[in-house]
């Protein structure tokens, strides 16, 4: 994938995004240059990111939010779901922090044990994207 084709699928999945986040919030790694670009796209300047590290067969937040986001719409944002385990550990942290929380990334694989709230396709193969 070219930067060129990365920015042609971020803008197509910003038309199917039908919510207005008062933050976009991406998990490192793969969800930082997917939310800054989508942050454009929807005009949303508030943007922080999540590391999600993996603990034996096990997720765990391992970056803490100081902002209060009690009551704040957030879109969470990843690049690829394979697993998805990484977005469902995030969002139940949001939540707990009383965030309203929609989920996005780009695609999803048929191992993924969620479902986003927007994505754009599902994918056989993990793609290199262009910051790999």
């Amino acid at each position: 994938m070219t930067w060129e084709e990365l920015q042609n699928e971020i803008k197509s999945l910003a038309a199917k995004i039908d919510y207005t986040p008062d933050v976009i919030i991406g998990i490192v790694r793969g969800g930082l240059i997917p939310a800054r670009l989508l942050s454009n796209e929807l005009k949303v300047r508030n943007m922080y990111c999540l590391t999600v590290e993996k603990v034996g067969a096990n997720r765990k937040v391992t970056t803490d939010i100081l902002e209060d986001v009690s009551g704040k719409k957030i879109l969470l944002v990843e690049d690829v779901l394979e697993t998805g385990k990484s977005l469902q550990v995030a969002k139940a942290y949001l939540e707990v922090k009383g965030a309203e929380v929609k989920t996005m990334c780009l695609y999803t694989m048929p191992i993924s044990q969620i479902k986003p709230d927007y994505s754009l396709k599902k994918i056989n193969e993990t793609i290199k994207f262009p910051w790999e």
